[in-house]
């Protein structure tokens, strides 16, 4: 073709798709408007919500795509860059492409990246709701408006401003997406809509867990609907092979990712978490008032009249809830509906189930919760389920728009739309308010908060080992706050007694402690007393703010199996609070050489990462046989090689509340490299799927292209 059959080839395609594009463009400019809180390039707005973590981890991902992962698993620098797999086992797809961003669009500037993924899901999500709309309705404008009604949605501007909540944002923008190719290979059996049906699946699980679980159930609840409204008419059980065929294949698609979700998470910290907290907990934050305020107002009153999180204020916003009213009354009220509604009114008869059911369960005013199976507890918030309401209203806004003005719709009712539903969401965009600079950010990209501990495997310790400095935590902790801040900032002996197994026959075990005490805060005279079931063995007297010092552990019963530790101090505070003494070490000593530790303070300095690979060159000793690598342990997870030969007898080794790798190796010098590959099995089930819908793709062009 010659440059000028090129040019008129652009010319056509830009002419055929020019209200499309049109359409895009008017989304583009209302989601760069909807970003005004974010407007500062160099101060991360929100004081309270994740924000910040979520930028940090836009920069990890860089660092990731950089050292050759994909897909993304490690945020390679967070705790401690002992290869934290948060995006194995949190979301994948939005910081691949914050990373993409980061490197190729704003290479200084992570948080530029970090919101132009923001503004590419309000453009997404927002125009395919604008498609399914007009598949339902067949009216562009009132499509056009529901696009704009979902992406200025009160609950989407809560987790864009409010929370921070980038990957739950995101899978909003990917949700309708999921919908649209999930009806339209219900409705024509195409295949080319099940290879997107499948795809879209895909991109939702990587991105969202929760919202991958609960759009499975209300597609499900709003296609029941549809099916017993058409059971008598216009349904065939063929018709449910094309959309369920999309979503199991975007099941195989993404079990590198849900494999690992299903299968190790038992053992994750978060699911300590997910099994105590009942979410009819969190109902403190969607009173109905609030749900149906028209405006931005918190839950519950405090002295500054601001929300616990500045700006998470949960509602439904009027114009979906005016929407689902006026369907309502034409829907069960009305003589008739328009022509061209007649056809597509079992969507709309699901539409306001999926409404009220959402709606229900976000301000939930009984504990139904207690029925239900604990795995569904993951949604964790209530407030959650306005995702749902967000979708079905906004479709439900386009009906609404139809049946109002029928026939009369013309371009002043899309003007004043665009502005009503504008002005009608405004209150749902906060005041930016920040004092984190993008520069500091980029010296300590790091998730922080309860994002770092949440995915840390925690299993139980069957072996003591010398040299192994010993949990502070106990081992049913509950990722937040305090316990991060235990984690990362300051290691704190914690009076709570955590239970030990019992010393091997030859082991003389001796407790050596290390740390600094809070002088300023003892009242009168202090002492640190150590105790083994209930019986104190040793004491400290807290006089300097250095501690130091050891205790031999004492014999215990032949029939003991474990044994409780224990620290208490004895004397007041002048604040009435613990004590705090922070911990520098806290390990035994005078255990066999089989059950001696290299510890991993002295086996990463001989550590370098080399790509996706931790390497160690490492002098194993006849005193101490096991190596404490500096990488976290995740079982069936890890390839490690010693000495270019592959090892499969890891195991965790604790390093305080960290379970990290350990080798048993005998005297000599190894070269020890370790990677983190996901399940092994998970990734072939992905891979032949993906082979799969390859082949979907091209075996019909390449019979095309035979024939």
């Amino acid at each position: 073709m010659t440059p000028k059959d090129i040019i008129k080839s652009i010319y056509q395609w830009l002419y055929k798709h020019r209200i499309a594009l049109g359409i895009i463009l008017l989304y583009s400019v209302i989601a760069l408007s909807l970003m005004a809180p974010m407007a500062s390039s160099k101060i991360i707005n929100g004081m309270f919500g994740d924000t910040a973590s979520h930028v940090g981890y836009v920069a990890q991902a860089r660092t990731a795509i950089i050292e050759g992962q994909f897909p993304l698993r490690v945020a390679p620098i967070e705790d401690n860059g002992w290869r934290y797999p948060g995006f194995q086992f949190y979301s994948q797809l939005p910081y691949f492409l914050g990373g993409w961003f980061y490197k190729l669009v704003t290479p200084t500037n992570p948080y530029e990246a970090y919101k132009l993924v923001i503004i590419l899901a309000l453009i997404v999500g927002g125009f395919y709701i604008y498609r399914l709309s007009l598949k339902l309705t067949q009216s562009r404008i009132a499509g056009v408006l529901a696009g704009i009604a979902y992406m200025s949605a009160p609950y989407l501007l809560n987790n864009i401003h409010a929370r921070g909540a980038f990957t739950e944002a995101i899978a909003q923008g990917i949700l309708p997406v999921v919908l649209y190719y999930v009806i339209q290979s219900y409705s024509t059996g195409k295949r080319r809509y099940l290879i997107l049906s499948s795809f879209s699946w895909f991109c939702l699980a990587v991105t969202h867990l929760i919202t991958f679980v609960y759009c499975t159930l209300f597609i499900a609840l709003l296609a029941l609907i549809v099916v017993i409204q058409t059971r008598k008419t216009d349904f065939t059980f063929s018709r449910l092979l094309p959309p369920l065929q999309g979503y199991g294949l975007g099941w195989l698609l993404s079990f590198y990712f849900l494999g690992p979700v299903v299968f190790i998470s038992s053992h994750l910290s978060i699911r300590k978490q997910i099994s105590a907290n009942n979410p009819f907990g969190t109902n403190t934050y969607t009173p109905l008032a609030n749900l149906l305020s028209p405006t931005s107002l918190p839950p519950e009153p405090s002295q500054t009249g601001l929300a616990g999180t500045y700006g998470l204020h949960p509602a439904v916003g009027w114009i979906l809830l005016a929407a689902w009213g006026v369907v309502m009354y034409y829907h069960y009220f009305a003589p008739s509906l328009p022509p061209k509604l007649q056809q597509t009114r079992p969507y709309m008869l699901g539409l306001l189930w999926v409404f009220g059911i959402a709606l229900f369960l976000t301000w939930s005013p009984i504990n139904i919760w207690v029925i239900i199976p604990r795995q569904l507890w993951v949604t964790q918030f209530t407030f959650r389920f306005l995702t749902h309401v967000m979708w079905s209203g906004a479709l439900l806004t386009a009906y609404a728009t139809v049946l109002i003005f029928r026939r009369r719709l013309d371009r002043r009712h899309l003007i004043i739309g665009i502005l009503l539903i504008i002005l009608v969401s405004r209150p749902w965009l906060p005041a930016p308010k920040g004092t984190l600079t993008v520069d500091e950010l980029k010296k300590e990209p790091l998730f922080r908060y309860s994002g770092a501990l949440d995915y840390l495997y925690r299993s139980p310790i069957t072996t003591l080992y010398g040299k192994a400095d010993l949990l502070l935590l106990h081992p049913d902790w509950t990722p937040g706050y305090s316990t991060w801040n235990t984690f990362v900032n300051h290691p704190l002996l914690l009076e709570a007694e955590l239970r030990y197994p019992i010393w091997e026959e030859g082991e003389n075990p001796i407790l050596f402690i290390e740390g600094e005490v809070s002088l300023e805060n003892i009242a009168d005279t202090a002492t640190l007393e150590v105790h083994i079931d209930g019986k104190t063995i040793g004491s400290f007297a807290l006089i300097s703010r250095e501690l130091k010092g050891k205790v031999p552990f004492p014999s215990l019963p032949e029939s003991s199996n474990d044994f409780g530790l224990k620290f208490v101090v004895k004397g007041a505070t002048r604040d009435g609070q613990p004590l705090n003494i922070r911990i520098s070490k806290l390990y035994l000593d005078g255990m066999l050489p089989k059950h001696t530790l290299i510890p991993v303070t002295e086996t990463e300095d001989n550590c370098q990462q080399q790509g996706v690979s931790t390497v160690c060159e490492i002098t194993v000793t006849q005193e101490a046989n096991i190596v404490q690598l500096p990488v976290l342990y995740y079982p069936q997870m890890m390839k490690v090689w010693v000495n270019d030969e592959r090892f499969k007898k890891g195991f965790p080794v604790h390093y305080r509340d960290y379970n990290l790798t350990g080798l048993d190796l005998k005297p000599g010098t190894y070269t020890i490299r370790t990677t983190f590959h996901g399940l092994a099995w998970a990734n072939w089930v992905s891979g032949f799927a993906w082979l799969g819908l390859i082949g979907l793709i091209i075996l019909p062009n390449f019979r095309r292209l035979k024939d």
